[in-house]
């Protein structure tokens, strides 16, 4: 029986997983990606087995993030493009395909956008939001807690185990991307917010879940976004003065903030990159441009005009 394209899909995210170790957060993102992308062939040109590959021209590839920019922004076309050269350079790689197609992938380009971050005192005020007479939001906490303390990913947390806590008193051993392993400190107020949380929290599906739900399944990462967006809205009712409830942010700001606020005290920027896990200085060095608030703040307090 012929190969249909979504069987070759099936089989480079299996790579991935198997071989390449790569992240739930990138096989999640590559599924979705090459999904769109195999429906798109599938609809607009009646491409779906593995045979059709081998018709594709640059106008398949040009069609497709023409469809992409209708309902997603540069960012994430760059994203979506990024991933289609990485599967078909794979496809090279095992000899599905003959030729190379990476040179009629289009790649849009995006300004570059910082990374977003939490103020120092918005930081005081999300870890002060949630209940802590209930075991959810003492884990709400304890959640803030260990991403802005200690940096991690959100995907690295949503694969925490308890095994993660027992190699080193006040450090994380962390599993990042790549599979590759680091050990990151955990402040006091982490630490003494995972005690409260764990000993809380009801009994775990796997006793080895840190991070639970209402039903002892492990929060995803999705589930961390939501956990968050409803404590920053609760955040801005308690300080209405220092938090808006109409911000939006992620987790990875936290991560960002933790960054950030390191570099602004004075780390230098080869210990961000260890605490960070990042495989090239060049990704941290991003960070040197976010003392933008900063700036701004001595603009608004120093500069004439800004007090009028």
């Amino acid at each position: 029986m012929a190969s249909t394209l979504k069987d070759r899909i099936r089989e480079f995210l299996d790579h991935g997983i198997n071989e390449k170790n790569w992240s739930q957060e990138t096989i999640r993102a590559y599924e979705s990606d090459l999904a769109q992308f195999e429906r798109h062939l599938r609809e607009n040109s009646g491409i779906e087995a593995e045979e059709g590959l081998k018709s594709l021209e640059s106008s398949h590839f040009r069609s497709f993030a023409a469809a992409l920019f209708e309902r997603c922004d540069a960012v994430s076309v760059a994203r979506k493009m990024s991933t289609l050269r990485t599967f078909f350079r794979y496809l090279k790689r095992k000899g599905v395909v003959g030729r190379s197609w990476l040179p009629m992938i289009p790649s849009p380009k995006s300004a570059q956008k910082l990374p977003e971050f939490l103020k120092i005192e918005e930081l005081f005020e999300l870890m002060r939001a949630p209940d802590r007479s209930i075991w959810t939001g003492l884990r709400d906490r304890a959640i803030f807690e260990i991403l802005y303390g200690s940096g991690l990913r959100v995907g690295e947390l949503e694969s925490l185990r308890m095994a993660s806590f027992a190699h080193k008193s006040g450090w994380i051993r962390v599993s990042g991307k790549g599979g590759k392993e680091r050990m990151v400190p955990m402040t006091e107020p982490a630490q003494e917010a995972l005690r409260e949380y764990l000993g809380a929290r009801p009994a775990p599906a796997d006793p080895e879940l840190v991070f639970i739900g209402y039903r002892g399944t492990a929060l995803t990462s999705r589930s961390v976004a939501r956990i968050l967006a409803r404590t920053m809205v609760r955040a801005a009712l308690l300080s209405p003065q220092w938090m808006d409830e109409k911000r939006k942010v992620s987790p990875h700001a936290l991560r960002h903030s933790f960054a950030t606020h390191l570099l602004s005290a004075g780390a230098d920027l080869r210990s961000i990159q260890e605490l960070l896990g990042h495989s090239r200085l060049s990704t941290t060095q991003r960070y040197t441009h976010l003392n933008l608030g900063e700036i701004q703040d001595a603009y608004l307090l120093a500069h004439p005009l800004s007090k009028k």
